[in-house]
């Protein structure tokens, strides 16, 4: 028998080990004599790691085309931990995936979605009582404001998009989704990443994110979002995605080590010793972003290992590009 708060063995309901009494239920009206009964119970205790997910998808509850056990199915296909849904002005979808026990972690949500742009509201089943009327900053901002009384964590989405872009002020959000679908989509994803780049420079705390938006299967390399947490929980995955504990992709690149000093990304530092351990393609640029600017790491056939002194101030990130596209971007370790 296995138990979780995403999982339980058929038979039994799943839910968060807690401190407390826990009782064991035996099919006693089968024992007909006196026994000796053993039960061995292991606890998998918490531990940091990396899990990936998707951070923006759409089901048949809006314009998707797929259903949500059929999301379901191609995220654990995708070797993903946790999954987002953020269909358009809609709640019913969340009904469904509660009722759901799948070793993933179905992360319920809703993206606001107004004639001044798009905000994902996430980790509560009912971010908003009404999502209409919302066609003006004030309306938008009101919603978002219930939204966080109810528990749940902001994200704008695709800010420059040609065709929804944000047209109120980019401000209280926990995290900023700079790459959306495809890099060289309508969503402007270079002007967003150069728009967050900006905001660190400028000496803000600002979290990026990357979400596919998938709405159907078109055969695309679209990004995915890997977060560091202790566990595969709801509040576990969204806290590590405030924090800026994470890094996204749509290669193959394997990004064996990003830190400054012991601390990784998303955390920070009085360091200066730089380590980047990863390995990719060899006709990708790796590129070394910091508040001085720009430097180029060189491979050796796509295999990277490089330390060397921190001198930047405030933050350092990297990047992976090929033809000008990004490939990788990590959140920025923080310089104390």
């Amino acid at each position: 028998m296995r138990l979780s708060e995403c999982y339980a063995t058929p038979g039994y309901q799943r839910r968060a080990i807690a401190p407390g009494n826990w009782h064991i239920l035996l099919g006693l009206h089968h024992v007909t004599n006196t026994c000796d009964i053993h039960v061995d119970i292991t606890f998998h205790k918490k531990h940091w790691r990396w899990f990936k997910g998707d951070t923006h998808i759409h089901s048949l509850h809006s314009d998707g085309k797929l259903s949500v056990g059929e999301l379901v199915e191609r995220a654990q296909a995708y070797g993903y931990h946790y999954l987002f849904f953020t269909d358009h002005n809609t709640c019913s979808q969340n009904r469904e995936i509660s009722a759901i026990n799948s070793e993933l972690c179905l992360i319920p949500g809703m993206e606001l979605t107004t004639t001044r742009g798009h905000v994902n509201l996430v980790g509560c089943d009912r971010p908003v009582q009404n999502f209409i009327p919302c066609d003006s900053e004030s309306a938008v901002f009101a919603r978002i404001h219930e939204a966080r009384q109810n528990g749940a964590r902001i994200g704008i989405n695709h800010p420059f998009c040609q065709h929804c872009p944000w047209l109120s002020e980019i401000k209280e959000f926990d995290w900023l989704e700079i790459w959306n679908g495809e890099w060289d989509s309508c969503t402007q994803n270079e002007q967003a990443f150069q728009f967050w780049y900006q905001q660190l420079c400028d000496g803000k705390f600002c979290v990026a994110v990357a979400g596919s938006d998938f709405h159907r299967e078109k055969g695309l390399a679209l990004a995915h979002t890997w977060v560091r947490a202790e566990c595969c929980e709801r509040e576990a995955i969204l806290s590590a995605l405030q924090a800026g504990r994470a890094w996204f992709q749509c290669d193959d690149t394997v990004l064996e080590e990003f830190s400054v000093s012991g601390a990784g990304i998303g955390e920070s530092t009085s360091g200066r010793q730089l380590v980047v351990k990863l390995k990719t393609e060899p006709a990708n640029e790796i590129l070394l972003y910091s508040s001085r600017g720009i430097t180029t790491l060189e491979s050796d056939n796509g295999n990277l290992c490089w330390s060397g002194d921190c001198a930047a101030e405030g933050f350092v990130f990297l990047r992976i590009n090929r033809e000008g596209h990004a490939r990788l971007i990590t959140n920025p370790v923080w310089l104390r």
